[in-house]
């Protein structure tokens, strides 16, 4: 099978892309194991570290069946929603109607949600050429453009953007073989542009791939931690993700840190981001805070190894509220207790299946921990039921390979293969 994976804004498996492969990534690894013929659709600019890879367009064979091809847009961007973000968007899916038609032609196109252009690009790809497209929708662009503005001016600008927009997004989400989503919420979105759900329409989770680093990388990883002064005696609570006080609400975790009583509890705030430097001003003087900055793998492997808390400490914005991140299953893999102050899916779901609590307060906070800790039987509970649920639903290894068999069934089996500009229904079946 012949995939196209459409994703830009993901760490590459290239040296000058610091990060980890997340889902676009690890789709293409997976899926080229199998012996599909892959190619990653990407950019020359790297999303998280806001800087150019290489300063023209490439492709690089990453493996025999595995080839990214690096698109380059001179609209680098440093703020995620804006004006310029908009223009980096539209110039990506020009270059790639123009390139893809010099390509191949592939079995099946699995699109990333957004960028908007590349979805629609992607669309109008099927049409031509009569080839299914899964798009997976990973953000409500646009939706999100109006949170940057005050809120009495947010109807108006939610009408400018209906006027930009809808019908782009209407088109892509009406015409798609099968649209897929990271939570419910997802779907919610693509019926609010017209798509009327389908049985081919469902959940696919942000899955974690827990294959173990190598023993070399993992004691080097633990000789860092123990020079910071870590051990598996204390009560490790670990945050590992982006330093933005736009979506995460680091004052209530300072404040927490700087009422905490006990000496065995330790907080550790792993990443890098605008408001990095901030928090290390506001944390100075606190002992019991780790800011280490970016950390590799290995290092978070062993970081949540010997941790008994993960955190989910984001505010609880219409982009976030209802978000199950990378993280989620990442701390699961390790058994983590996840503390969300989110009230939406991970709330619900770390209720249902008692391995985390949602806290809204510095003093529900640091409850939560100390009720935890201090009684053994209920953490070691918790722990298993963490492990459980990344078993079942967000280990990469599971969940990605259910989805591969998904899309052979979307490639080899559906009717009228491809889409339709005027948004009616694909079918799919399974070859008899």
């Amino acid at each position: 099978m012949r995939i196209w994976i459409l994703k830009e804004g993901e760490p590459l498996p290239i040296n000058n892309s610091n990060g980890r492969l997340m889902r676009a990534g690890i789709l293409a690894e997976l899926f080229s194991q199998k012996g599909s013929d892959v190619t990653w659709w990407s950019s020359t600019y790297l999303h998280y570290e806001k800087k150019y890879a290489c300063d023209n367009e490439q492709t690089i064979k990453i493996s025999t069946k595995f080839s990214l091809k690096l698109l380059h847009s001179s609209n680098g961007y440093k703020k995620n929603i804006s004006f310029k973000r908009i223009r980096y968007s539209k110039d990506l899916g020009r270059i790639f109607r123009k390139q893809s038609r010099k390509e191949d032609r592939p079995d099946i196109i699995y699109c990333s949600w957004p960028l908007m252009d590349f979805a629609y690009e992607a669309i109008k790809y099927g049409v031509e050429f009569n080839v299914p497209i899964v798009i997976d929708i990973r953000d409500l662009w646009p939706d999100i453009f109006i949170q940057p503005f005050p809120k009495r001016l947010q109807p108006i600008v939610k009408q400018g953007v209906q006027i930009l927009f809808k019908q782009k997004v209407s088109l892509v989400m009406k015409s798609a073989t099968a649209v897929v989503g990271v939570i419910p919420k997802t779907l919610k979105f693509a019926e609010s542009y017209g798509r009327v759900l389908q049985l081919q329409d469902h959940i696919v989770h942000l899955a974690y791939d827990a294959t173990p680093v190598s023993d070399e990388d993992l004691k080097q990883a633990k000789d860092f931690w123990d020079q910071q002064g870590l051990n598996k005696g204390q009560c490790i609570v670990s945050y590992i993700g982006t330093i933005s006080n736009r979506i995460g609400d680091f004052d209530t975790l300072v404040q927490a840190a700087e009422k905490c009583t006990d000496p065995s509890i330790v907080f550790v705030f792993c990443g890098v981001g605008n408001y990095f430097e901030a928090l290390r001003h506001k944390t100075n003087h606190l002992k019991n805070v780790i800011l280490p900055g970016y950390r590799n793998k290995a290092e978070l492997q062993h970081l949540l190894k010997i941790s008994t808390f993960g955190l989910l400490a984001y505010r609880n914005t219409e982009d976030f509220v209802d978000s199950l991140p990378n993280k989620f299953g990442e701390y699961l893999s390790q058994g983590l207790i996840i503390l969300t102050s989110l009230m939406g899916a991970s709330r619900e779901i770390l209720e249902r299946e008692n391995c985390g609590k949602y806290y809204d307060t510095t003093e529900s906070f640091l409850s939560t921990i100390s009720s935890i800790n201090e009684s053994p039987q209920l953490k070691n509970e918790m722990t298993k039921n963490a492990l459980r649920l990344f078993k079942n639903e967000f280990n990469a290894a599971k969940v990605y390979d259910d989805f591969y068999s998904f899309l052979q069934v979307v490639a080899n089996g559906s009717i009228n293969k491809g889409t339709h500009s005027d948004g009616k229904k694909n079918t799919i079946k399974k070859n008899q």
